[in-house]
């Protein structure tokens, strides 16, 4: 078999495991190329050969994960995530266990389920229309402020970094989201709009009670106006229900959609999988990508039917 290992080695505290990972995997007779992203290599360049491989294994954090899958959707190439990063939320929600050796023999048994990506779209700063395809959550406003504060420190002191830079935006600015969905209109204030692909975060806990990377639509998110010690309801509703389908998100307004167009007023920060971008138009679109990538998945993981 012919596997390809691309790795980011600026990722996490978990990064050297891709190389036990590795050992695991190696049989009599195979091929593993490992490439390394960073300075030197970009994403695109590193898996433009893919479809000549039987495997594709992406270790890195979710920015890592996301670059990576965008450049392999709709090649159908079976995938493998291994978490090297500080949350890895993606590989989360995929299920599948952790450990190095199990990883290995979920690559070589190949199952796969197939999932969705969103793809977003939006104006930089000369004008011109940017896309990029997200696999966990895109927005704009109170989660890119987040994601802005905790950028310097994250690497060093992992997850606690996004709550100190909650902590540190006490009183987010509020604006008013206007959501043109599937010919529908709605319109919220609130401190941030985010889009979904897949929602379950730290703790297990579901932002989006219903999203799902295989459901063949994205979930759209308004938080109401809130000061930050005010989402404590919508914390402990988390905490003590993380599917969501007994307590609910209070403080959230929740949509489903194929694809969406939304203009925020005044504009605010946007991110997507934890990756900064400008946006001053203060307008970005977004849509599902259904089924264009082919994941591996093992015997513990939530794609697996129901």
């Amino acid at each position: 078999m012919r596997h390809l290992i691309v790795h980011n080695t600026a990722s996490g505290p978990q990064s050297d495991e891709i190389f036990a990972f590795a050992r695991a995997l190696a049989r009599t007779g195979d091929e593993i190329c490992m490439r390394f992203i960073g300075p030197g290599m970009e994403a695109r360049e590193a898996v433009a050969d893919a479809r000549d491989f039987d495997r594709v294994v992406v270790s890195g954090g979710d920015g890592t994960v996301s670059n990576v899958l965008d450049c392999l959707r709709d090649t159908h190439v079976p995938v493998l995530i291994f978490p090297s990063g500080t949350a890895n939320l993606f590989f989360n929600n995929i299920g599948n266990a952790p450990e190095a050796a199990a990883l290995a023999s979920a690559c070589r048994r190949g199952r796969t389920a197939s999932v969705d990506m969103g793809e977003l779209f939006w104006k930089d700063e000369a004008g011109r229309i940017q896309r990029h395809g997200f696999i966990i959550i895109a927005g704009s406003g109170f989660d890119a402020a987040i994601m802005e504060k905790a950028a310097p420190s994250k690497g060093e002191i992992g997850e606690i970094a996004y709550a100190l830079a909650a902590l540190a935006t006490p009183e987010p600015p509020v604006a008013h989201f206007t959501i043109e969905h599937d010919g529908c209109i709605d319109e919220f204030d609130g401190i941030g709009c985010m889009v979904g692909n897949t929602a379950v975060i730290q703790n297990d806990i579901n932002l989006f009670p219903d999203c799902r990377m295989d459901d063949g639509l994205i979930d759209i998110t308004v938080i109401e106006p809130a000061k930050t010690v005010e989402l404590l309801p919508t914390l402990l509703a988390g905490v003590l229900d993380p599917a969501g389908k007994g307590l609910g998100r209070p403080q959230f307004k929740m949509l489903q959609a194929k694809e969406a167009r939304i203009t925020c007023t005044p504009s605010l920060g946007m991110q997507f999988d934890g990756e900064l971008i400008p946006n001053n138009s203060g307008v970005f679109g977004a849509r599902v990508l259904p089924g264009c990538l082919d994941v591996i998945v093992d015997d513990f993981s939530k794609l697996n039917p129901r």
